[in-house]
C-alpha cells in the first residue's frame, strides 16, 4: 500500500506540472485568472461530489470544518498562483510554488516555538538565492508575477501543514472535496466581482479541453491521490517526491512552450532543487542520534 501511495504522487507531480502550461495557455487563450480558477474548482468538485457523495453525507462536522480551513489556505494559494501564472512563465511559476517544501519546515519550527535545524536553515538560504537567481532582473528588479506566485507558495506551505494535521483523522477523500469547494466559491467570488463574464468565443475546443484537463487531472484526480496518499506515507516521503512537480513544470514548459533555460534559469532552479533536497534528506549528527 505505501509503494502504491508513492507511485500516486510521482502521478501527482507529473499531472501538476503539466497543468502549470495547461493554465497558461488556458489564460492565452482568453481565459481570465479566477473564472479559470471558479471553473477547474466547480468542475472538479461536482465530479468528485457525485462519486462520493455519499461519504458527504456520512461526514461529521469535524471533517467539513477541517476541510474548509484546508480549503482557505489552499483557494489562496490556486487563486495567486492563476493570477501571477498570467504574468510570469510556466517553468518558473513552478519552481517558485515548489518553494513551499522549503517552507513548510520552517513554518513547522514557528508552531512549535524552535529553531530551525541546521539542514533546514542551509535549505532555505540555499532556497532563497535560487528565487532571486531565477526571478531578479538586471536592475535587481523582482516581477510582480513572481512576487504573487511566491506568496501562493507561502499558502500552500500552509495547506500541507494542515493536510498533515487531519488527514489521518479524517476520511482524506472528503477533506479533498471540501477544499476543492472552497476553493471553488472564492474564485468564483472575486471572478463576479473582479473580472469580466468570459464570452462564449473564447470556448475553443482548444479552449475547452484545456478547461476539461485542469478538473479532472489538474485538481480532481490529483487532490485526491495527494490526500488519501499522504495518509500512508510520511510528510518527508510526500515533501521528497512533490519537489518533482516544479522539475516537470520546467520540462513542459521548455518543450511546449519554449520557456527560456538558460544559465540564470538553470542556476536558480537548480539551487531550489537543491535547497529542497537538503532540507528534506539531510540530517544533523544530533538528530540523528535522538
Amino acid at each position: 500500500m505505501k509503494h502504491k501511495a508513492e507511485v500516486g504522487m510521482i502521478l501527482v507531480t507529473i499531472l501538476w506540472g503539466a497543468n502549470f502550461v495547461v493554465g497558461k495557455v488556458a489564460m492565452d487563450g482568453g481565459l481570465t485568472p479566477n473564472f479559470y480558477t471558479a471553473m477547474r474548482f466547480l468542475g472538479a468538485f461536482a465530479f468528485l461530489a457525485l462519486i462520493y457523495h455519499k461519504r458527504l453525507l456520512r461526514a461529521g462536522k469535524g471533517a467539513w470544518k477541517a476541510g474548509f480551513y484546508i480549503g482557505l489556505a489552499v483557494g489562496v494559494g490556486y487563486i495567486l498562483q492563476t493570477i501571477g501564472l498570467n504574468m510570469t512563465t510556466a517553468s518558473k511559476a513552478g519552481f517558485l510554488t515548489g518553494l513551499y517544501v522549503v517552507l513548510v519546515p520552517l513554518f513547522d519550527c514557528v508552531l512549535k516555538k524552535v529553531l530551525p535545524q541546521v539542514n533546514e536553515a542551509i535549505g532555505v538560504l540555499m532556497a532563497t538565492v535560487g528565487l532571486a537567481v531565477l526571478s531578479l532582473n538586471a536592475d535587481f528588479s523582482i516581477g510582480l508575477g513572481d512576487i504573487i506566485v511566491f506568496i501562493s507558495a507561502v499558502s500552500f506551505a500552509v495547506s500541507i501543514i494542515l493536510i498533515s494535521r487531519f488527514a489521518g483523522n479524517y476520511d482524506p477523500i472528503v477533506l479533498a472535496i471540501v477544499q476543492i469547494g472552497v476553493t471553488a466559491v472564492m474564485g468564483l467570488a472575486l471572478g463576479v466581482v473582479t473580472e469580466p463574464v468570459p464570452k462564449g468565443a473564447i470556448f475553443t475546443p482548444m479552449v475547452i479541453l484545456l478547461v476539461l484537463y485542469a478538473i479532472f487531472f489538474g485538481t480532481a484526480v490529483n487532490t485526491v491521490v495527494q490526500n488519501v496518499a499522504q495518509s500512508l506515507i510520511s510528510p518527508t516521503a510526500a515533501a521528497l517526491i512533490l519537489v518533482l512537480e516544479p522539475v516537470f513544470s520546467g520540462i513542459f514548459g521548455f518543450l511546449l512552450l519554449h520557456d527560456p533555460l538558460g544559465v540564470k534559469e538553470l542556476s536558480g532552479s537548480v539551487l531550489i532543487i537543491a535547497g529542497m533536497l537538503i532540507t528534506l534528506l539531510y540530517k544533523p549528527k544530533a538528530q540523528q542520534e535522538k
